[in-house]
């Protein structure tokens, strides 16, 4: 088994964990949509919201299909060329966990973040209109995005400093 393969196993459990998320997500979406339809105010603003909720939720979707049934591109660009080759036994080093937990933490991050990210534009350009700027909540989200690509693009490096004086090489 390669360490890429490991990626893939892992990409498709975080598709199909995430798949049940979108769909109690999509039970409250459905929820405030009939409220809002049923509403005898629809105001512009509401509108808005759920259009953009439901572009949200449409690339969470998107997202989610990828991880499930694209992991093989998704493993393309998150592996670097030695997992393909290196031939995982089955007690792995400690490098190799950390640095596969590292990318899916940061994979999890992202797409958690991602969709509240979204959210604090919106409302940012709508504090814009109304003269009523704050940036503290969309710099907030933004570091959440950061974080989650540092942790996949450095997940190396920072898997090496999590072994290092470590006595013992591999899990059994």
């Amino acid at each position: 088994m390669k360490k890429s393969d490991i990626y893939e196993i892992a990409i498709k459990i975080l598709g199909i964990y995430f798949l049940v998320t979108i769909i109690q997500l999509m039970v409250g979406s459905f929820a405030y949509l009939s409220a809002m339809i049923f509403s005898e105010n629809l105001y512009s603003d509401n509108m808005l919201y759920a259009g953009v909720s439901f572009f949200v939720f449409i690339v969470m979707i998107l997202l989610d299909l990828c991880f499930i049934f694209k992991t093989d591109m998704i493993v393309r660009m998150i592996c670097k060329s030695s997992d393909f080759e290196q031939d995982v036994p089955f007690t792995v080093s400690r490098k190799s966990v950390y640095e596969i937990a590292l990318v899916l933490m940061g994979l999890i991050i992202i797409v958690w973040a991602f969709p509240d990210f979204i959210y604090k534009i919106w409302n940012y350009v709508q504090s814009l209109q109304m003269s009523t700027q704050n940036k503290s909540t969309l710099i907030s989200s933004g570091i959440r995005i950061v974080v989650g690509l540092i942790a996949v693009v450095y997940s190396t490096a920072i898997a090496n400093f999590l072994d290092k004086g470590k006595a013992v090489d591999s899990l059994e």
